[in-house]
This record gives C-alpha cells, structure tokens and sequence, in this order.
C-alpha cells in the first residue's frame, strides 16, 4: 500500500521536473525561433550549482528548487520573425506531458494523478495572458506577438523586462546574455534621448560573437549620431564590415545598413543614404519601416538643398504614413521625420497633405510615448519636440497625453 505522504513527495519531485521540462521546451523552440540559449535552471536564487559549456550556456540550480525554472536566450538577428515559437515551446512540452500523463489523470487511484494535476494547473497558469510588472506568462508573450507585436514604442515597453533579465543573468553569471542586455538598453537610451556613459560591455566576450558585436556597433554607431559625430558612427559601421564581412547575417548586415544610412543623411547626403539602403531592397518588417523613414529624410534634405522635387517628397512621406504606428529601430526619428516632412508640405503651401501627415505623426508618438515606462516619457517627449506639443509647456512638467 501506498503511503499517504506519496502524493505530497511525488509532487514535491515532480514541481522541479516539471520546470525543467517546461524550460527545455523553450530551449529546444529557440533555434528555429531564431533565438541562442544564455542561460538554462532550476530554482530562483543565487546558484548552489552552476557549470559553463563550450558554447557558453550556463546550466544552474538555483537555491529555491521549488519556485520553477527560467531559460533565457537572446536573439540571433536582430528582429527574430518566428518569435511566437520560442514562447510556445514550453507550453507544447507540457501539453505532450499532459497527454502522456492522460491515463493517470482518469484514474482515481493512480499515485501519478496528483502529478498530472498539477502539469495541468501549471500549464493553465502559462497559457493565460497575464502580466505583473516585469513578469509575464507564455500566454501574454503569444497575445502580444499576435495582436501587439509591431506597435510604436513596442521597445520601450519592454525596458523593465529586460532589466530584470540583466539582473538575473547578472546573478548566475550569463556573460553573453549580460552583454546583450546591457546593449539593448543603451539602444533604448539612445533612442529615448537618455544622455550619460553607457553601460560596461565585455569587449573580449563579444568580439566571438558577431551577432552581438554587430549589436554593439549599431548602438555605438547611433550613439556618435546623437552626440553628433555622423562621421565616427561611419568609422565604427566599416570597422564591423571590415572584421566580419560574409560572416554576417542578411538581418545583421541590414541592421548596419541602416546606421550607414542614417549617418549619411545626418553628413547632408542623400544620394549616399540612398545607395545605402539598395542592400536592403525588398526587406520587409521593422528594417522597411526604418528604411522608408530614410527615405523621406533623404527626399526632406534633397528638397531643402534645393536638388529634390515637392512631389517626390510628398510620395515618400505619404508611403511612410500607414507604417508610422508600427515598430521602427528608431520610433521617435520616425515621427519627427514625418512630422519634418508635413511642416515642410505646409510651408509650400501643401495644406491638405501637410495635415494629414502631421495627424499621423502626432498619433503615433502620443502612442509611443503611453508605451514607454513612466521614467522615459518625458525624455522621449522632449526628443519628439512638437510632434508631441512639448513646444507649448514647460521642462517642469510632464506631457500630458
């Protein structure tokens, strides 16, 4: 006969397992979602065990078993298409599990039964789209890709999450995983319009990874046009080519594209900016987006220089104005460009077209700005200038939206 603490000790075994499963469902969705593994464990907490592998993956158990597990990866391209695959990995494994475990669910007297409730509780509680903060369910991950993914400010929402990842990955000594996070936010506080030094990043470390490396020179690349060196972001964009060359990815080498671009746009050449983005002919996604915003940039300058036509410029930004709701590299240039344009299309007396776009421009970056974590709506407001009406109050306030 079994004894009545069997169940108890079947589920405190089966909690752990039952993780493990879950996360190796992630793990195993990552490669063909487009992601590399960081980081696999058991358990919360600072590690009682940790081990590194050839490839870098760090495996753990952390000191509280019971409280589930986490895989962490990050993306191998910059913009994964198939991210929906990664996120439902863990939800297929326990499913199988719950078919698996079927038979002992519909009999009353298997000691396996309460195991099999519990997958299946766990597995509800993943599949429903919840969200605390910084912490998410499988199911909210999946909602967001089908009905979210490609919103303006989409990046900025996403700020805390990754911050809590860096902690994490910080606490069980994932160094790539650490590097990547440490990058994505400097991207973020560049494009938010956040000065200060950027966070440490293991040159040594990334240098065997051109995903990331290439990551790093795009933020590097953005940051000199910030502080207005378009010439050095240049300089950083053909060192990375230089080193790497066809080793690159196509969504890598786009990425640096558009960086090229831009910095030739910010130097007054638009024909340069132009045959830049020929690499990227046919593209579509978050790189058309963001090349499209280059266009018109490219059309605004030529026209002010006095070398582009009025309708040229006119069909640009009127090709950019559907997408300019959706996800860009650069959400705010993207509304202040359209924005430029529909004052420029004003000021040559096209009244009807200029308010249309500036409308467009308008909504989208009061979008951007309600996406965006509290801390960085103000900055992102005051980089949109009067595309977000900032112009009419003072630095002391907060814009209302």
């Amino acid at each position: 006969m079994i004894p009545m603490s069997a169940p108890v000790l079947l589920w405190l075994l089966s909690a752990p397992l039952i993780a493990v499963l879950h996360e190796a469902g992630h793990a195993l969705a990552a490669k063909p979602a487009g992601y590399r593994v960081t980081s696999f464990g058991v358990g919360h907490g600072r590690p009682l065990l940790r081990w590194r592998s050839p490839s870098g993956v760090v495996f753990y158990l952390g000191r509280w078993v019971l409280a589930g597990g986490l895989c962490v990866a990050i993306p191998v391209d910059p913009v994964p298409r198939r991210r929906w695959l990664y996120h439902a990995g863990g939800l297929v494994a326990q499913g199988l599990l719950a078919l698996a475990l079927l038979p002992a669910t519909l009999d009353p007297a298997s000691p396996l039964r309460m195991v099999a409730a519990f997958n299946l509780m766990v597995l509800a509680f993943n599949l429903l789209p919840w969200r605390l903060g910084a912490y998410a369910s499988d199911g909210w991950q999946l909602f967001v890709e089908r009905f979210a993914s490609g919103r303006a400010g989409q990046l900025y929402s996403q700020r805390r999450e990754i911050e809590r990842i860096l902690r994490y990955e910080e606490q069980v000594g994932a160094t790539l995983g650490v590097a990547w996070c440490r990058l994505m936010l400097d991207w973020i506080d560049v494009t938010v319009g956040r000065e200060g030094p950027r966070r440490p990043v293991d040159e040594f470390l990334i240098a065997f990874d051109p995903h990331v490396e290439a990551l790093d020179a795009t933020v590097s690349a953005e940051r000199h046009r910030a502080e207005g060196r378009p010439l050095a972001g240049l300089y950083v964009v053909r060192r990375m080519r230089e080193a790497y060359g066809a080793r690159l990815s196509d969504a890598v080498d786009d990425l640096l594209t558009l960086s090229e671009a831009r910095c030739y746009l910010d130097l007054g050449e638009p024909r340069m900016a132009l045959a830049a983005l020929a690499g990227v002919a046919g593209v579509g996604g978050v790189v058309a987006r963001d090349a499209a915003v280059i266009r018109v940039g490219a059309a605004l300058v030529a026209r002010q220089a006095g070398t582009g036509s009025l309708a040229e410029l006119e069909a640009a930004a009127f090709r950019l104005a559907p997408r300019i709701e959706g996800a860009f590299l650069d959400a705010p240039e993207a509304a202040r460009t359209l924005w430029a344009a529909a004052q420029r299309l004003a000021d040559e007396g096209r009244i009807a077209a200029s308010e249309v776009l500036a409308a467009r421009a308008r909504r989208a970056a009061t979008r951007m700005i309600g996406a965006a974590q509290l801390d960085d709506r103000l900055p992102i407001a005051r980089r949109l200038g009067q595309v977000a009406g900032v112009e009419r109050m003072p630095w002391s306030r907060r814009p209302r939206l």
